[in-house]
Protein backbone atom coordinates (compact mmCIF):
# COMPACT_ATOMS: atom_id res chain seq x y z
CA UNK A 1 0.00 0.00 0.00
CA UNK A 2 1.46 3.18 -0.62
CA UNK A 3 0.67 6.78 1.14
CA UNK A 4 2.15 9.63 0.89
CA UNK A 5 5.22 10.33 2.74
CA UNK A 6 4.01 14.19 3.59
CA UNK A 7 0.74 12.81 4.92
CA UNK A 8 3.05 11.00 7.78
CA UNK A 9 5.58 11.74 10.17
CA UNK A 10 8.42 13.49 8.59
CA UNK A 11 11.84 10.65 8.35
CA UNK A 12 13.77 13.81 7.81
CA UNK A 13 11.92 16.39 10.41
CA UNK A 14 14.39 17.61 12.82
CA UNK A 15 17.15 15.02 12.17
CA UNK A 16 20.05 17.42 11.75
CA UNK A 17 22.51 16.82 9.52
CA UNK A 18 25.41 19.16 9.09
CA UNK A 19 24.28 20.29 5.68
CA UNK A 20 22.68 23.62 6.56
CA UNK A 21 24.38 24.09 9.97
CA UNK A 22 27.54 24.58 9.30
CA UNK A 23 27.44 26.55 6.57
CA UNK A 24 24.92 29.31 8.32
CA UNK A 25 26.59 28.83 11.75
CA UNK A 26 28.39 31.36 13.80
CA UNK A 27 30.81 30.01 16.55
CA UNK A 28 31.90 32.18 19.17
CA UNK A 29 34.68 32.10 21.52
CA UNK A 30 35.38 34.48 24.87
CA UNK A 31 38.31 34.33 24.65
CA UNK A 32 39.12 35.84 21.05
CA UNK A 33 37.61 38.86 19.67
CA UNK A 34 36.28 38.62 15.82
CA UNK A 35 38.87 41.46 14.48
CA UNK A 36 41.77 39.11 15.83
CA UNK A 37 40.72 36.26 13.29
CA UNK A 38 42.62 36.15 10.03
CA UNK A 39 43.92 33.03 8.00
CA UNK A 40 46.04 31.49 10.07
CA UNK A 41 47.51 29.28 7.96
CA UNK A 42 47.74 26.36 10.54
CA UNK A 43 43.88 26.42 11.49
CA UNK A 44 43.95 26.00 7.73
CA UNK A 45 46.12 22.72 7.89
CA UNK A 46 44.56 21.12 10.64
CA UNK A 47 40.85 21.01 8.80
CA UNK A 48 42.69 19.68 5.62
CA UNK A 49 44.44 17.26 7.28
CA UNK A 50 40.90 16.31 9.13
CA UNK A 51 39.48 16.07 5.43
CA UNK A 52 42.37 13.84 4.05
CA UNK A 53 41.95 11.67 6.86
CA UNK A 54 38.21 11.26 6.21
CA UNK A 55 38.49 10.79 2.26
CA UNK A 56 41.18 8.79 1.91
CA UNK A 57 39.36 5.99 3.71
CA UNK A 58 37.83 3.48 1.89
CA UNK A 59 35.37 2.94 4.62
CA UNK A 60 34.40 4.59 7.99
CA UNK A 61 32.10 4.22 10.74
CA UNK A 62 31.25 6.86 13.26
CA UNK A 63 29.08 7.55 16.12
CA UNK A 64 27.40 11.11 16.58
CA UNK A 65 25.14 13.20 18.67
CA UNK A 66 23.68 16.46 18.21
CA UNK A 67 22.24 19.06 19.85
CA UNK A 68 20.62 22.02 18.33
CA UNK A 69 17.97 25.18 20.16
CA UNK A 70 14.97 26.27 18.53
CA UNK A 71 14.49 29.87 19.82
CA UNK A 72 10.42 30.46 20.73
CA UNK A 73 8.98 33.52 20.76
CA UNK A 74 12.35 35.48 20.15
CA UNK A 75 14.19 34.50 23.86
CA UNK A 76 13.13 31.41 25.11
CA UNK A 77 15.15 27.81 23.92
CA UNK A 78 14.46 24.56 23.25
CA UNK A 79 17.14 22.53 22.71
CA UNK A 80 16.33 19.00 20.26
CA UNK A 81 18.81 16.29 20.94
CA UNK A 82 19.47 13.35 17.82
CA UNK A 83 22.15 10.94 17.88
CA UNK A 84 23.39 8.03 15.99
CA UNK A 85 25.99 6.14 13.81
CA UNK A 86 26.92 6.30 10.29
CA UNK A 87 28.56 4.18 8.05
CA UNK A 88 30.73 4.97 4.83
CA UNK A 89 32.08 2.56 2.35
CA UNK A 90 33.34 4.54 -0.21
CA UNK A 91 32.33 5.53 -3.21
CA UNK A 92 28.73 4.24 -3.34
CA UNK A 93 27.55 2.61 0.06
CA UNK A 94 25.93 4.16 2.99
CA UNK A 95 23.96 3.60 6.09
CA UNK A 96 22.86 5.45 9.19
CA UNK A 97 20.62 5.52 11.68
CA UNK A 98 19.06 8.72 13.79
CA UNK A 99 17.51 8.29 17.24
CA UNK A 100 15.44 10.97 17.68
CA UNK A 101 12.06 12.75 19.30
CA UNK A 102 9.86 11.11 16.70
CA UNK A 103 11.22 7.84 16.83
CA UNK A 104 14.44 5.72 14.89
CA UNK A 105 15.38 6.54 11.16
CA UNK A 106 17.49 4.31 9.47
CA UNK A 107 19.19 5.14 5.81
CA UNK A 108 20.27 2.38 3.27
CA UNK A 109 22.24 3.19 0.12
CA UNK A 110 23.52 0.74 -1.91
CA UNK A 111 24.61 2.29 -4.83
CA UNK A 112 21.23 1.50 -6.97
CA UNK A 113 18.92 3.73 -4.10
CA UNK A 114 18.41 4.98 -0.97
CA UNK A 115 15.49 3.69 1.35
CA UNK A 116 14.63 5.57 4.68
CA UNK A 117 13.03 3.42 7.05
CA UNK A 118 10.66 3.95 10.64
CA UNK A 119 11.44 0.71 12.15
CA UNK A 120 8.33 2.07 14.89
CA UNK A 121 5.62 2.36 11.75
CA UNK A 122 7.28 -0.81 9.90
CA UNK A 123 7.04 1.74 6.73
CA UNK A 124 9.27 2.86 4.38
CA UNK A 125 10.32 5.34 1.47
CA UNK A 126 12.47 4.26 -1.48
CA UNK A 127 14.26 6.75 -3.99
CA UNK A 128 15.93 4.84 -7.03
CA UNK A 129 19.23 6.51 -8.07
CA UNK A 130 22.79 5.42 -9.75
CA UNK A 131 25.45 6.68 -8.53
CA UNK A 132 28.49 7.89 -5.61
CA UNK A 133 27.07 8.85 -1.92
CA UNK A 134 28.22 12.32 -2.71
CA UNK A 135 26.11 12.97 -5.83
CA UNK A 136 23.19 11.25 -3.77
CA UNK A 137 23.72 13.82 -1.22
CA UNK A 138 23.40 16.80 -3.44
CA UNK A 139 20.71 15.13 -5.24
CA UNK A 140 18.45 14.95 -1.74
CA UNK A 141 19.09 18.56 -1.50
CA UNK A 142 18.40 19.49 -4.27
CA UNK A 143 15.19 17.37 -5.36
CA UNK A 144 13.67 16.78 -1.55
CA UNK A 145 15.60 20.14 -0.09
CA UNK A 146 16.23 17.70 2.84
CA UNK A 147 19.91 16.13 4.34
CA UNK A 148 21.40 12.93 5.19
CA UNK A 149 22.59 12.71 8.67
CA UNK A 150 26.22 13.83 8.54
CA UNK A 151 26.91 13.98 5.16
CA UNK A 152 29.06 16.81 5.07
CA UNK A 153 31.71 15.44 7.12
CA UNK A 154 31.63 12.41 5.10
CA UNK A 155 31.68 13.53 1.64
CA UNK A 156 34.93 13.61 -0.39
CA UNK A 157 34.93 17.32 -0.49
CA UNK A 158 35.01 17.71 3.39
CA UNK A 159 37.42 20.44 3.08
CA UNK A 160 35.46 22.37 0.27
CA UNK A 161 32.31 22.24 2.28
CA UNK A 162 34.02 23.52 5.48
CA UNK A 163 36.89 26.07 3.73
CA UNK A 164 35.26 26.91 0.57
CA UNK A 165 34.01 30.21 1.48
CA UNK A 166 36.32 30.97 4.94
CA UNK A 167 37.24 34.49 5.23
CA UNK A 168 39.32 34.30 8.55
CA UNK A 169 40.60 31.37 10.48
CA UNK A 170 42.23 31.15 13.84
CA UNK A 171 44.41 28.24 15.86
CA UNK A 172 43.21 28.69 19.75
CA UNK A 173 45.72 25.96 20.73
CA UNK A 174 45.49 22.58 22.22
CA UNK A 175 42.29 21.72 24.49
CA UNK A 176 41.38 18.99 26.50
CA UNK A 177 37.91 17.51 25.19
CA UNK A 178 36.46 14.12 25.88
CA UNK A 179 39.71 12.35 27.14
CA UNK A 180 41.35 13.68 24.31
CA UNK A 181 43.66 16.56 23.21
CA UNK A 182 42.23 18.79 20.15
CA UNK A 183 42.76 21.30 18.14
CA UNK A 184 40.52 24.24 18.25
CA UNK A 185 40.21 26.10 15.10
CA UNK A 186 37.29 28.95 14.72
CA UNK A 187 36.09 29.52 10.63
CA UNK A 188 34.49 32.19 9.72
CA UNK A 189 32.95 33.55 6.19
CA UNK A 190 30.36 35.74 5.10
CA UNK A 191 27.39 33.83 6.62
CA UNK A 192 28.85 33.42 9.97
CA UNK A 193 31.81 31.62 11.53
CA UNK A 194 32.17 27.78 12.95
CA UNK A 195 34.37 26.21 16.27
CA UNK A 196 36.00 22.66 15.43
CA UNK A 197 38.04 20.83 17.54
CA UNK A 198 40.00 18.15 16.23
CA UNK A 199 42.28 15.19 17.63
CA UNK A 200 45.90 15.83 18.04
CA UNK A 201 46.77 12.40 16.31
CA UNK A 202 49.58 12.54 13.70
CA UNK A 203 48.54 9.98 12.05
CA UNK A 204 44.68 10.21 11.74
CA UNK A 205 43.22 13.35 13.24
CA UNK A 206 39.63 13.35 12.40
CA UNK A 207 37.35 15.78 13.64
CA UNK A 208 35.69 15.81 17.73
CA UNK A 209 33.08 18.71 18.38
CA UNK A 210 31.59 20.97 16.22
CA UNK A 211 30.15 24.03 17.86
CA UNK A 212 28.17 26.65 15.38
CA UNK A 213 26.31 29.96 17.00
CA UNK A 214 23.54 31.52 14.17
CA UNK A 215 24.02 35.51 14.76
CA UNK A 216 20.82 36.70 12.15
CA UNK A 217 17.98 35.01 14.14
CA UNK A 218 16.72 36.35 17.48
CA UNK A 219 18.00 34.67 19.82
CA UNK A 220 21.69 33.00 18.63
CA UNK A 221 20.25 29.74 18.69
CA UNK A 222 23.16 26.99 18.48
CA UNK A 223 23.90 24.03 17.14
CA UNK A 224 26.90 21.01 18.57
CA UNK A 225 28.06 17.73 16.61
CA UNK A 226 30.00 15.22 18.73
CA UNK A 227 31.73 12.80 17.11
CA UNK A 228 33.08 9.30 18.35
CA UNK A 229 34.72 5.86 18.09
CA UNK A 230 35.79 6.78 14.64
CA UNK A 231 36.72 3.45 12.76
CA UNK A 232 38.51 3.02 9.45
CA UNK A 233 38.12 -0.83 9.46
CA UNK A 234 34.15 -1.75 10.62
CA UNK A 235 32.83 -5.08 9.51
CA UNK A 236 30.38 -4.96 6.79
CA UNK A 237 28.77 -7.04 4.10
CA UNK A 238 26.57 -6.60 1.16
CA UNK A 239 23.56 -6.64 3.42
CA UNK A 240 24.67 -3.92 5.49
CA UNK A 241 23.76 -1.01 2.52
CA UNK A 242 20.53 -2.72 1.08
CA UNK A 243 17.31 -2.59 3.06
CA UNK A 244 15.29 -5.51 2.56
CA UNK A 245 11.22 -4.84 3.53
CA UNK A 246 9.04 -7.78 5.02
CA UNK A 247 5.48 -8.49 4.07
CA UNK A 248 4.15 -6.16 6.35
CA UNK A 249 6.02 -3.00 5.67
CA UNK A 250 4.10 -0.14 4.13
CA UNK A 251 6.08 1.75 1.18
CA UNK A 252 5.53 5.44 1.51
CA UNK A 253 5.46 7.65 -1.26
CA UNK A 254 8.27 10.49 -0.76
CA UNK A 255 7.16 13.86 -2.97
CA UNK A 256 9.79 16.30 -4.58
CA UNK A 257 10.37 19.73 -3.94
CA UNK A 258 8.01 22.30 -6.13
CA UNK A 259 10.90 24.37 -6.59
CA UNK A 260 13.99 22.08 -6.61
CA UNK A 261 17.13 23.97 -5.44
CA UNK A 262 20.39 23.61 -6.96
CA UNK A 263 23.87 23.15 -5.31
CA UNK A 264 24.76 26.83 -5.87
CA UNK A 265 21.50 27.41 -3.56
CA UNK A 266 19.80 29.20 -6.52
CA UNK A 267 15.89 27.91 -7.57
CA UNK A 268 16.32 26.12 -10.79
Amino acid sequence: MHRSYAARTSVWLAVLSLGVGITSATAQDSNVEPETLRLDPQAIEIVELAASTLSSQEALAVNWFVSFDQVIDGREKLTHVRSGRAVVARPDRYYAYAEQEEGLREFFFDGLGLTVYLPDENAYVHKPFLGGFDELADVIRQEHDESLPIWQVLVPDFAEQFLGDVTSAAYLGVKPIAGQQAHHVALSSYDGDLQMWVSTDPVNPVPIMLVGTDPYSQGWPQFRGYFSDWDFAPELDEDSFTFYPDDEADRLVWPKQVNPVSTSGEAE
